[in-house]
């Protein structure tokens, strides 16, 4: 990502008055990475583009979306909204965890493994990070998980 990139996402994300938890949260549901600086081309573009839509500019045709980028709401599943409030959740435990949960390897969870074992625990569905994580997340479970 270039320098030019990184300006490019956060100006954009200031524009649309989002939080440092908006944005973290929908880096991590467009491409399963937590920070700007794991993003690779391709991702980087999602993102530009993604937030190019929220802002109005011209939408790229559906056939030009990244898969994760354009996920249409399907009826009795977790909500867009839903799912960036429990993003947003996740994130805020994150920094109020004065003492995380340490893989045997010394290093902590990331914030999509939290979440993936959040919802193992609170609504039985295995889910594993860096996928669509909420992909058999029914709305009820998704008020639960919330």
């Amino acid at each position: 990502m270039t320098t030019t990139q990184r300006k490019t996402i956060f100006g954009m994300c200031k524009s649309l008055g989002m939080s440092e938890d908006d944005r973290r949260a929908l880096i991590f549901g467009l491409t399963g990475k937590e920070s700007t600086k794991e993003l690779t081309d391709s991702q980087t573009e999602a993102v530009i583009g993604e937030l190019r839509k929220r802002c109005g500019s011209v939408p790229e045709p559906p056939e030009k979306r990244s898969p994760k980028a354009y996920k249409p709401a399907v009826a009795g599943m977790m909500t867009t909204e839903q799912q960036s409030l429990a993003w947003r959740y996740m994130y805020h435990l994150r920094e109020l965890d004065e003492k995380p949960m340490l893989h045997e390897d010394g290093k902590p969870f990331t914030v999509g493994e939290r979440m993936a074992g959040a919802i193992h625990k609170i609504c039985g569905i295995t889910a594993k990070s860096g996928e669509d994580i909420f992909r058999w997340v029914s709305f009820k479970d998704g008020e639960k998980l919330i």
